[in-house]
């Protein structure tokens, strides 16, 4: 693979080991436009895919810029874009206008894209009961920009049409109570961490609480990597913008392989069942 990679942040730095690390090719790493000299476009050829972890405020210049190579593949993975402007209508046009495929996604995390399922499921069952009032906590790096995250947010949007007692969710700001019909959405901006997110339900006598925790981005890196992998040789999709869950579906909904061949027993080794009988 010959990539381009658009943002020298944290992201920008780990796809760039990963990827060479895989005997792929890392044509170039840009930061932001202004910051230092681009190349021409055209020096860079051929770009089999670009991905782009920045700014929202540079998101729409880095993919035009990475189209502009020949590229026609891009992976975008800037939280905070929002129609109109840079979010996915924008995104998409710009696909489209030129019969390239974009991937995008609050977060490229494949066991956040799963945890959004369970998230959806237990809101769908715990939403029948009153009692239990449903909250967001996420808690990201000081520096990063936006709040709430982006997969806070989808979260949100996730879960909010299985919970009858809430109309809206808010970021919580102010000194008062929230509203009794708003699912509040703490955003905690402190110290390293790279991501955490929490949903929870609290009734008089028990919470109940679903937790996903990133250690690094390695996970974030997998994840692009996966979606890099589907556009260059999964099946073909048509121009425009792709979200990374609809690459998650399409695998989870593939035959899955055989299962291997079951262990025999090892008769050396003691019993567990007599152990714990």
């Amino acid at each position: 693979m010959q990539a381009l990679i658009l943002g020298s942040g944290a992201m920008g730095l780990r796809l760039r080991d990963e990827l060479t690390a895989g005997g792929h090719v890392v044509r170039a790493m840009l930061g932001r436009p202004g910051r230092q000299p681009r190349p021409e476009p055209a020096t860079l050829a051929p770009i089999d895919m670009a991905f782009e972890f920045s700014h929202a405020s540079s998101t729409i210049g880095n993919v035009r810029f990475a189209l502009a190579t020949g590229c026609r593949t891009v992976v975008v993975g800037t939280t905070g874009l929002a129609d109109p402007g840079n979010g996915p209508r924008a995104l998409d046009t710009l696909a489209r206008d030129v019969g390239a495929r974009i991937v995008l996604a609050p977060t490229f995390s494949i066991g956040a894209v799963l945890f959004g399922r369970l998230a959806e499921e237990a809101a769908r069952l715990f939403g029948r009961f009153d009692a239990y009032d449903p909250y967001l906590l996420e808690w990201h790096r000081r520096r990063k920009p936006d709040r709430p995250s982006g997969t806070a947010a989808a979260l949100a949007s996730r879960v909010l049409p299985h919970l009858p007692s809430k109309r809206r969710a808010r970021l919580a700001d102010g000194t008062g109570a929230p509203d009794p019909d708003t699912l509040e959405i703490v955003a905690l901006r402190a110290g390293a961490s790279p991501g955490m997110h929490l949903l929870g339900f609290d009734a008089d006598g028990e919470s109940i609480e679903l937790r996903i925790t990133a250690r690094d981005r390695s996970a974030y890196v997998a994840g692009a990597l996966l979606a890099a992998e589907r556009l260059l040789a999964g099946p073909a999709a048509p121009p425009g913008l792709i979200h990374f869950e609809t690459l998650i579906d399409d695998l989870l909904t593939e035959p899955t392989r055989p299962a291997a061949e079951a262990p025999q027993p090892d008769p050396s080794k003691e019993d567990l069942h007599a152990l714990v009988a």
